[in-house]
């Protein structure tokens, strides 16, 4: 009851309905699975065991970067360093395993997760329930799912802002743009926004290491109708649909929409699994200290350019310039206390 009460509580009508304690959006666009569409199966195990065994049996050893990504803290680290209230509405856009629904709802936030999945939620649920706490489950896409304004105090884009064309027609950035736009909507005056994202001019790659999203080198550093056409000619003429960008436009893009940025982290060795997370003012001081400990990677696996790295982050950080290139960006923004939606 109490979470169907707060989901009606934040929704603007249009066509959601309920479905096993989910709200479901109808007809959304996109899809979205990491577990080659299991949820189902892996549901059937968390009812019956612990929640950690059942991931550990089954990721551990197989697909030891998505046990990582399910289970290591540095997931959800980011929530240590933000300025969060002691109450109030907190909206996942793309909530995945609940990495940072749960720590959040577990403070006693009002947590909503959104996500494209159904059965991603579902499973979310069960893992939150074990957790002992209850956030509300949305299914449907961010850009199009009703949702009224101003009702949330934070919104959470980790690991999702890049992603958000997925299902979607026309170019990518301006979807982006508007799912910023949208979410200024949704905040209260002074609410808080926060997205985990890779940077692409982290400096893996420049040197040629792989996008994360497409597998393909360099193609976030191309003009995007370049990088489009690359992406088509080695992806079965799919067009490109994930892009993330450099600080500058990110900057940009949230002041556009009408942000104000309040922070920005350099994320080591990424955002997907927090080590270090360093103030951007810091960060040249912190490479020339020599404190950066961890090995960055390409979804897990070892990088080619890695004995590069230090190196050259210790000659752009003497020359005031590796804060450009960090591998990943943790940003912190505000709706102005008298923006309007």
């Amino acid at each position: 009851m109490a979470e169907e009460t707060a989901a009606e509580s934040v929704l603007a009508g249009g066509p959601v309905s309920r479905k096993d304690g989910i709200w479901v959006e109808t007809g959304a666009l996109g899809s979205y699975s990491d577990v080659e569409g299991r949820e189902n199966e892996i549901l059937d195990e968390l009812k019956k065991r612990p929640w950690l065994d059942v991931v550990r049996e089954k990721y551990h050893k197989s697909n030891p970067w998505l046990y990582s990504i399910i289970t290591d803290r540095g997931r959800g680290l980011f929530l240590e360093m933000l300025p969060l209230p002691q109450e109030g509405n907190f909206l996942d856009v793309g909530s995945g395993w609940g990495q940072a629904a749960i720590p959040l709802a577990k403070r006693g936030l009002s947590v909503f997760c959104l996500d494209i999945s159904e059965g991603r939620l579902s499973v979310l649920r069960e893992i939150a329930r074990q957790e002992g706490v209850a956030p509300a489950c949305l299914c449907g896409n961010f850009l199009t799912y009703p949702l009224a304004a101003e009702r949330f105090d934070g919104i959470i884009f980790n690991g999702s802002l890049e992603w958000i064309a997925l299902g979607h027609d026309g170019p990518v950035r301006a979807l982006q743009e508007q799912a910023l736009a949208k979410a200024f909507s949704l905040l209260k005056p002074g609410g808080l926004l926060y997205i985990g994202i890779e940077n692409a001019l982290g400096l893996k790659y420049v040197l040629g290491s792989p996008d994360d999203h497409t597998c393909l080198p360099y193609v976030n550093i191309l003009d995007f109708d370049e990088a489009n056409a690359r992406h088509r000619q080695q992806r079965q003429d799919r067009p490109l649909r994930a892009r993330t960008w450099t600080l500058a436009d990110y900057r940009r893009m949230l002041e556009g929409a009408g942000f104000a940025v309040s922070e920005v982290y350099g994320c080591f060795p990424d955002y997907k699994i927090i080590r270090d997370m360093v103030p951007l003012s810091q960060v040249n001081k912190w490479l020339l200290a020599g404190r950066l400990n961890w090995e960055e990677h390409d979804n897990g696996l070892p990088l080619a350019c890695a004995p590069l790295l230090k190196p050259l982050y210790k000659a752009l950080a003497a020359n005031g310039a590796a804060e450009l290139f960090c591998p990943s960006y943790g940003i912190a923004a505000v709706k102005p206390a008298g923006g309007q939606s």
